[in-house]
């Protein structure tokens, strides 16, 4: 990049109208930035190649660890099992599990050496309780930290539950009572038309992280280029000289940066959606159900990137400019990736019925119409004061990038 506009013949003759010179500087900065490979990398290929690609990557990984778990065969402990046989034969014929007689303390240590897995403690008169048809009390000694220690438990209740449920119909045979009798209800689960499903719940938790993210790192490149870049390369002065005023530069490069943005945002929401809508196989742990969003949802998702855009481009712009180079950019700007990470990584864990207070918060109220949008529960007072307010972060954002690159001092200080 060059960082001047010397060679754009329009720009040199004074009597280009205002509106016409930042277009000039929109257009030269838009072409500057997109030669740059880690624009086109951030903004173009990653959230339309290596997102989808994560996705495939993570659905691989979780399909090979689920069969393994499955095929695993777990070594467990019994504390005890002579007073206990009936359970005892019962676990040793559950597939895939190793059963050992162990004392409490045997077993412990052992759990937390990994040798085994999971130990039962059954009472002494497990048997007595089993023939007088009362409950009988087990323990489970488990290593909390240790997902295959909580996988051996759940395969041992699995198993359990088979031998309590064959129990109790022998039971209720033994007196001449039908096994319904202990099943009063039957309860089935009915999606109602036109409403959300797992799909559209799994991307209200994720869209609204990424879109965040991806809004903001598309921009980063082409923010440090735009003014602590040229800074840094001595061509600021160059661009100054030229017919455009301040006012009209820097709307250009305002311009280009929120452009760079929206289409980060705008692809990354692209790029996140396709592993919902193409049926591919790498993709079912993901796209069982579907995607249905209403025109309304889309429209929102859309609409929501555009404030969000506006204030990261002031934000970033206005460090760039109070930068002396790229690597003071660069400094400034971790403090703010966390500030933008934090609200929405909350918004994750909140639900889309949010309280209009939320929508004061810069970030958060984006990310939360975002999940409104997805799960089609849209709150118009939340809406209406989201947006008023991200309107008005946006534009002081903008305010604040001018004013610095009015500033003499701050736009060239070395």
């Amino acid at each position: 990049m060059n960082g001047t506009i010397s060679g754009d013949k329009t720009l040199n003759h004074r009597t280009q109208s205002p509106v016409s010179r930042w277009r000039v500087v929109l257009s030269k900065e838009l072409r500057e930035v997109f030669r740059d490979r880690r624009t086109t990398f951030a903004v173009i290929i990653s959230p339309l190649i290596i997102t989808p690609g994560l996705f495939c990557l993570m659905g691989s990984v979780a399909r090979g660890q689920a069969k393994q778990t499955q095929a695993e065969t777990f070594r467990i402990g019994i504390v005890a099992p002579a007073q206990a046989p009936t359970i005892s034969r019962a676990l040793a014929a559950i597939p895939h599990l190793e059963v050992a007689p162990v004392t409490q303390a045997e077993a412990e240590t052992q759990i937390r050496d990994r040798r085994l897995r999971t130990a039962l403690i059954l009472p002494a008169d497990t048997e007595s309780r089993l023939h007088d048809q009362r409950t009988v009390g087990i323990r489970f000694l488990v290593d909390e930290g240790n997902s295959e220690s909580l996988a051996a438990v759940q395969r041992v209740r699995e198993g359990l539950s088979v031998v309590g449920t064959h129990l109790v119909t022998e039971r209720l045979r033994s007196r001449n009572l039908p096994p319904d009798i202990i099943v009063p209800f039957n309860i089935t689960e009915q999606p109602v038309r036109g409403g959300g499903n797992g799909t559209t719940f799994v991307l209200s938790m994720i869209l609204p992280y990424i879109l965040t993210i991806s809004g903001i790192s598309g921009g980063l490149y082409a923010a440090n280029d735009t003014v602590a870049g040229e800074k840094e390369r001595g061509t600021l002065e160059t661009l100054l000289v030229s017919p455009a005023s301040r006012r009209e530069l820097v709307i250009g490069k305002f311009l280009t940066v929120a452009a760079v943005c929206l289409l980060s945002s705008f692809l990354s929401v692209v790029g996140l959606m396709i592993p919902f809508v193409l049926p591919l196989k790498a993709f079912d742990w993901l796209a069982k159900g579907g995607l249905h969003l209403s025109a309304a949802s889309v429209a929102a998702i859309l609409l929501v990137q555009l404030p969000l855009a506006v204030l990261f481009a002031g934000l970033l712009l206005a460090i760039s400019t109070f930068a002396r180079n790229q690597k003071e950019a660069q400094t400034y700007i971790g403090p703010l990736m966390l500030l933008v990470i934090v609200p929405a990584m909350i918004s994750m864990m909140m639900k889309s019925e949010a309280s209009w207070t939320l929508a004061l918060i810069p970030v958060m109220n984006a990310t939360m119409v975002l999940k409104q949008a997805l799960s089609s529960t849209f709150d118009p007072v939340f809406i209406a004061v989201a947006s008023l307010a991200s309107i008005g972060y946006a534009l002081l954002a903008i305010l604040f990038a001018t004013r610095l690159f009015e500033n003499e001092r701050v736009l060239l200080k070395a």
